[in-house]
């Protein structure tokens, strides 16, 4: 089985929270994929050595729109199950962000548009 986490850079608890469900779900002999979104707008670049050394597959890329980009790359892993962190956004940032288009509803739009498992690490 073949999970696919999805971290921010620079890694946070909550980063790690979601690499290590991500590795328990693996403990089984499966493949952990840890993926690292840069997006251009924020001008982010990481790679794979500034993740760290957590015994998985690196992938570092670039994009605009994060869904979009999980997504992608859920579908070139042909991931079983995609792992996410939960927003850590101010109700009203987030309502405010909803309202204007600027914080899509990650979660929503994964589960809209994902073919496989999606689970959200709090």
């Amino acid at each position: 089985m073949t999970t696919l986490v999805s971290v921010r850079y620079p890694l946070t608890a909550d980063s790690y929270r979601t690499i290590q469900r991500g590795r328990e779900l693996t403990d089984d002999g499966g493949s952990l994929i840890v993926l690292h979104i840069s997006l251009l707008q924020n001008g982010e670049r990481a790679t794979r050595s500034e993740l760290g050394e957590i015994g998985a597959h690196y992938i570092v890329r670039q994009g605009y729109v994060l869904e979009e980009a999980i997504i992608d790359e859920a579908a070139r892993q042909n991931a079983d199950r995609v792992l996410v962190g939960k927003t850590k956004r101010g109700r009203f940032r987030r309502w405010a962000g909803q309202l204007l288009g600027l914080y899509p509803d990650l979660e929503a739009a994964l589960t809209e548009h994902l073919g496989t498992r999606l689970e959200i690490v709090a």
